[in-house]
């Protein structure tokens, strides 16, 4: 491989991703807005801004993009793509400015943006906004020996989730369900799936009861995120006694952030061996 395309590679590799939090300290970039919630009719637009940041010490050139984003698991971990290249895209919505701009030291400046809904469209749609800024260059060793020069890129997001008001349905379901008992340890395991066409980010509880409505174990489920279509796992272990040979019922309730929730309901036997069996969800 030659070094111009090993210098190629080194820069597409050398980009920092950043999400969740607000601030990149290598570059000295922030931004008030690392998530961005629109809804609008059909046919209309919402717009809104967002303040960037120089906390560094020296002038930086700062460029803006758009590209797109999917789950690449249900801890919420992002696959980025270019933009208007997925289904559930909103990037070719969206128009902004300014697209390339320099701030000094300290100074702060003010990205407007415009997010068009098209009259046809429904439900849910994603992108994210990218603030670029170049790092500098470093001396990285290659594998036959030689030395590439590397150019590190920071760039900095603000996701954007975009709905047509009056067209979005928030569903899910849970397909299946497996319990299994472990030493001290109950286990649940749940295939969630996102039936509906927005994102949903969902977190509960579980309670196991017998017939007289009494609680053996309680346990939760951390914040599982989905787009329409996506299958996640919930997974939850709860510390108890093994349960004693019998028939139980177990309520699993998911809350939706902004909005909407889930209810679960299944019966499950266990065994004189302490194993459950029979598990069968209800309607």
């Amino acid at each position: 491989m030659g070094i111009f395309m090993r210098f190629v590679r080194s820069i597409i590799a050398g980009i920092i991703f950043l999400f969740g939090a607000v601030s990149l300290a290598a570059a000295g970039i922030r931004i008030d807005s690392p998530k961005i919630r629109v809804s609008a009719n059909p046919g209309s637009y919402a717009s809104g801004e967002i303040k960037v940041d120089n906390t560094g010490q020296q002038e930086i050139s700062i460029k803006v993009y758009l590209e797109d984003w999917v789950y690449a698991q249900a801890d919420g971990s992002k696959d980025f793509m270019p933009k208007g290249t997925t289904s559930l895209s909103c990037s070719n919505w969206i128009t902004f400015y300014p697209a390339d701009f320099k701030l000094a030291a300290g100074k702060s400046e003010t990205v407007h943006y415009t997010v068009n809904i098209p009259p046809d469209a429904k439900g849910g749609h994603f992108s994210v906004m990218f603030f670029e800024t170049e790092g500098g260059e470093m001396e990285q060793k290659q594998e036959d020996g030689s030395t590439a020069f590397v150019k590190v890129l920071n760039r900095i997001g603000a996701l954007f989730y975009a709905e047509a008001e009056g067209t979005v349905e928030k569903k899910a379901e849970i397909r299946s369900l497996d319990i299994r008992q472990q030493l001290n340890d109950f286990i649940v395991s749940a295939a969630f799936v996102n039936i509906g066409n927005t994102d949903i980010t969902a977190s509960g509880t579980f309670d196991v009861l017998d017939n007289s409505g009494f609680v053996y174990v309680r346990g939760s489920f951390g914040d599982t995120f989905t787009l329409p279509g996506d299958k996640a796992e919930l997974t939850s272990t709860a510390s108890s006694v093994n349960l004693k040979q019998g028939v139980y019922d177990i309520l699993i309730t998911l809350d939706f952030q902004n909005g909407g929730s889930l209810v679960q309901e299944a019966s499950f036997t266990i065994d004189a061996q302490g194993n459950a069996s029979g598990i069968t969800l209800k309607s």
